[in-house]
């Protein structure tokens, strides 16, 4: 495998997490690809005690009350984790198995949040049978109402279209299931009920209430038999449709968005034969994506808008010398508010769908979000014992600050990406560090003073280019 350059490393770390540092990007095992991609996947191996031990101190999930509480708490698992990888996972299975507090009470969906993050690297049939025996999901698409006299269909048409197969091959365009196999499957999931086990920790107890489920013989793609749910599963995940829509999803959140070209498909066949070959194990279908030459094309390379998650957690750990989390009564809500007005409202997407990636994260009033987040950011000079969010020191700007104000924006684009931006964008940036607010040209001086006006201007002007929105 190819050794990796430091832009390679930075793009590894974008994806993979919420980008970096250049210390960070220069801490992969740059000299291999499989080793650098390794170290991100492997996150078990990674000591997260530290933000355990802060979170833990302050946040009790036992004494959440308002969804805003769970909300926060996640958020900060994104900024204080060791792990980015293991939080963007969760994130991408939240999506993809979309559920919502506007229907979930939050103890449910801090079981379900944790369950995903345990769980994300699984095979995908365990992760999935996990997922449809959880509370949250049962409350979601109505499993718990669901009987043998009265089967509910919500779950059973989901399963297909949006979990695991979608209405149509996105290779083949032919139907994936009918009416009928979901009225077979409905039956198959009767009787899934669960309990709460209060403790230390909520916990989720499933079981198959045996007086509401049908066992009687149904119909399934084409095949007879007294499937249970658990059968579904096996029978759904070991369809050539469910590889090839499973690859699709994870190119589009973590690669670039898949289409219907031959050259495509072609890539959807090949990494769905790497799901049939390692065992349904996302794990492994996630480390041969990663390592591909696909990932790490031309093509891939900033190809996908920042989420909101993405840019507010990266800029926070990437620029941020500072932060204070607070605690449930006096926190950093604003944080949850600012994700929710780029919108990404943590733990609570629009329906079932999930959200609307890339280009749906852009529009007119999140477009203003995104550069009035970066306004806050740069502009908090707040550095009180018990200030609550994060701070930018102009220590930190001083160390990437060069005599020539040219080398001062391009360590900053570096530091910002690494960028790649046009030569008059950034001799309007180098023009900016050697203009006063009135317009007079004036000569770029390293003092306390220009640090703290034009650098951090600088600043929070790279983070509202076109370039930095895109990951």
């Amino acid at each position: 495998m190819p050794a990796l350059s430091f832009d390679d490393g930075a793009h590894l770390l974008r994806r993979m997490g919420m980008g970096g540092t250049p210390d960070d990007i220069n801490q992969l095992p740059l000299k291999s690809r499989d080793k650098a991609v390794d170290a991100l996947l492997t996150f078990d191996s990674i000591d997260n005690s530290a933000m355990d031990s802060r979170l833990n101190k302050n946040f009790n999930p036992k004494k959440f009350t308002p969804q805003d509480d769970l909300q926060l708490w996640w958020a900060l698992r994104m900024i204080l984790t060791a792990r980015p990888f293991e939080e963007k996972m969760t994130l991408f299975w939240h999506n993809h198995f979309a559920t919502a507090l506007t229907k979930v009470d939050y103890p449910l969906m801090y079981i379900q949040n944790q369950l995903l993050r345990a769980s994300s690297l699984d095979r995908f049939d365990s992760l999935l049978l996990k997922v449809a025996q959880d509370p949250a999901m049962l409350v979601w698409l109505d499993g718990v109402t669901s009987d043998r006299d009265h089967p509910n269909e919500n779950f059973a048409r989901e399963l297909q279209e949006l979990f695991t197969m979608g209405t149509h091959d996105v290779v083949t365009h032919a139907a994936n299931y009918t009416e009928d196999d979901v009225k077979g499957i409905a039956r198959a999931f009767t009787g899934w009920r669960y309990t709460i086990k209060d403790g230390k920790k909520p916990r989720a107890i499933f079981f198959v209430d045996d007086t509401q489920h049908d066992n009687g013989s149904k119909t399934i793609y084409g095949q007879q038999a007294n499937f249970s749910g658990e059968d579904v599963i096996t029978v759904i995940c070991a369809r050539r449709a469910t590889a090839r829509f499973l690859v699709n999803k994870l190119f589009q959140f973590f690669v670039y968005p898949l289409t219907s070209i031959v050259e495509d498909q072609a890539t959807t066949e090949k990494f769905a034969d790497v799901y049939f070959s390692n065992d349904h194990s996302i794990k492994e279908l996630l480390r041969a994506i990663f390592s591909s030459d696909e990932f790490f094309s031309q093509r891939a390379r900033f190809a996908l808008v920042k989420s909101p998650a993405e840019l507010i957690a990266g800029a926070i750990r990437t620029v941020a010398t500072t932060y204070n989390p607070g605690n449930l009564d006096n926190g950093d809500f604003d944080l949850v508010d600012q994700f929710r007005r780029m919108g990404l409202d943590l733990l609570n997407p629009f329906d079932v769908s999930g959200w609307k990636l890339n280009l749906g994260w852009l529009n007119t009033s999140t477009a203003l979000e995104r550069m009035n987040f970066a306004n806050n950011l740069i502009s908090n000079r707040d550095f009180s014992k018990g200030a609550i969010g994060a701070s930018v020191s102009n220590d930190f700007l001083k160390s990437h600050v060069d005599p020539n104000p040219a080398t001062t924006v391009r360590n900053f684009l570096q530091l910002l990406g690494p960028l790649q931006v046009s030569s008059d964008a950034v001799q309007t940036l180098t023009d900016y560090l050697q203009t006063d607010d009135d317009g007079t040209r004036i000569p770029f001086v390293v003092n306390s003073d220009t640090i703290d006006k034009q650098v951090r201007g600088l600043v929070y002007l790279i983070m509202c280019l076109p370039e930095y929105q895109m990951n």
